[in-house]
């Protein structure tokens, strides 16, 4: 059971079906409240309306469908939600935006523990020794952290962040639900599934390239891409170049309940990504019984893959590499497949609804019990909050 009788206010840009699942395994914190600071987000196409099992709040007045409303107007909406609300705590997912600094300037000056969720990885990008100074600046205004996995912990304790307030995992999906879609989806067909938006970042153009190679060394699998993105006409004509391209289908974004069957008619799933903070579709893909070629790039790789044993990890910068293991993905015999099915289910242990709710119990205790303020935090949100 998590912490009871907490009021606990959650802000995140927007509530998607996978914080849905998460959030309803943490419903016996009875005061759970969340809070979409960007409701109209288009970030993702998610068609989904969160149920009222917990408190639903959202900012209002932005200019912009990405980008949080003006400084005055964050401040004086979150004053009132607090008010109303009296949190005992305030999760908040990510730093960087100016409602999330807002809301730890008014969590100091009220004395209200905030914890942290980040998923951040010291390789996402490259570092400004600036930057870093003043996320060293704002860790000191948090109490506790949840992270995604191994790569996010390491980071915040780069950063300066006690190591024992740190709690793990964010990044779950409901493996139940895909496990169960793909038990319903008919027989498998022979192709590999890639789930992503198309974007520079998710690396299409050396998964294409892989896919190019393993065609001509005889690869019989087809591939179907599946995401929504500016980079699409770009990806057409790289499929188009393909020794075969007939044995490529492109679908646009799916939906939630759109994706269980695609997953479970799918033989092996594949995300190239040149970086990746997580991949959530690994643990989705995982769940549904696929095996997973993963792009050691991605957070994820850390956590779930264990290289021909959980599923195969790959350089991304080596599409030859790739062929390669598209290669022995397509010649796996069933007892091969089976024996990687289960390593993967047993990593997935650690990543479900119910580990997120008790990491969240974790890390709200010990900002209650631990609480962390700094004037040095509250100072420097302070500063970022009012920028243009």
């Amino acid at each position: 059971m998590l912490y009871a009788k907490t009021r606990c206010l959650l802000a995140l840009h927007r509530i998607g079906p996978y914080h849905h699942a998460r959030f309803l395994a943490a419903a016996s914190l009875a005061y759970l409240r969340v809070l979409e600071t960007r409701p109209q987000s288009q970030e993702y196409l998610w068609r989904f309306q969160a149920d009222a099992v917990y408190g639903l709040h959202q900012l209002y007045g932005h200019h912009s469908l990405e980008e949080d409303p003006p400084s005055d107007q964050i401040v004086q909406q979150l004053a009132e939600i607090l008010d109303q609300l009296q949190p005992q705590t305030i999760v908040s997912v990510g730093w960087a935006d100016r409602a999330y600094q807002a809301l730890l300037v008014l969590a100091h000056q009220r004395r209200i523990p905030v914890v942290l969720i980040s998923d951040s990885r010291q390789r996402d990008e490259p570092r400004s020794a600036t930057k870093e100074w003043i996320k060293r600046q704002l860790l000191r205004g948090y109490s506790a952290a949840l992270v995604a996995g191994k790569e996010s912990r390491a980071y915040l304790t780069e950063l300066g962040f006690p190591p024992a307030a740190i709690a793990q995992p964010w990044d779950v999906v409901d493996n139940a639900f895909f496990a169960q879609a793909a038990a319903s989806a008919g027989p498998r067909q022979p192709h590999f599934l890639c789930v992503s938006r198309l974007v520079a970042k998710k690396n299409h153009a050396g998964l294409l390239q892989a896919y190019a190679t393993y065609q001509r060394q005889g690869g019989r699998w087809g591939l179907q891409l599946v995401g929504s993105g500016p980079l699409e006409p770009a990806i057409r004509d790289q499929i188009a170049e393909l020794p075969d391209p007939q044995r490529v289908q492109l679908l646009p974004f799916c939906q939630l309940e759109e994706l269980g069957p695609l997953y479970g008619q799918a033989s092996a799933f594949v995300l190239a990504s040149s970086t990746d903070q997580w991949g959530l579709v690994v643990n989705e893909a995982m769940a549904a019984g696929l095996p997973c070629l993963v792009s050691s790039a991605g957070g994820c790789a850390v956590d779930l893959v264990e290289h021909g044993v959980s599923g195969w990890c790959f350089d991304p910068t080596a599409p030859s590499a790739l062929a390669a293991l598209l290669l022995q993905a397509e010649r796996q015999s069933p007892d091969q497949r089976a024996a990687m099915q289960q390593a993967a289910h047993q990593r997935l242990q650690a990543f479900t609804p119910e580990t997120f709710a008790s990491g969240l119990q974790q890390a709200l205790q010990w900002a209650i019990a631990q609480p962390r303020f700094s004037r040095r935090a509250a100072l420097t949100a302070a500063l970022l909050c009012r920028r243009p």
